[in-house]
């Protein structure tokens, strides 16, 4: 029972991290994407094995076609990565004012919050 609970909690606590401001879930690594690409909603969940699941939406605020790349960044509870350079880049054609859900788990129950990193197409997926 204490063990649910805690998962509960620690679920409840992710889930908050992750709402509580889009613009610290998003890093832009170049180009002209800020403000064209974001965050419309974000939660965490916690996996049946006890890792953290992150969901997103990303939104193409313009009305063109975007081509850009993406992967999750897992941040422990001092902010540190636990998984930068693990995580392939993920290619994404997202046209004007579409959106698209993007998902990603946790490496080991460590990660604690998540960062979705933003760049433009790069040709290369790691």
């Amino acid at each position: 029972m204490n063990r649910i609970l805690s998962a509960t909690l620690l679920g409840s606590a992710l889930l908050l991290a992750a709402c509580s401001s889009n613009s610290k879930l998003i890093n832009y690594r170049g180009g002209d994407l800020k403000g064209v690409i974001e965050i419309e909603k974000s939660a965490v969940v916690l996996t049946e094995g006890g890792l953290p699941q992150a969901k997103a939406i990303l939104v193409n605020d313009s009305g063109v076609t975007q081509k850009f790349e993406y992967k999750f960044t897992w941040l422990d509870a001092n902010d540190m990565s636990v998984d930068e350079d693990n995580r392939p880049w993920r290619p994404v054609t997202l046209k004007g004012r579409d959106k698209v859900n993007v998902s990603g788990t946790g490496p080991n129950d460590s990660a604690k919050k998540f960062q979705i990193q933003i760049r433009e197409p790069q040709g290369v997926t790691k």
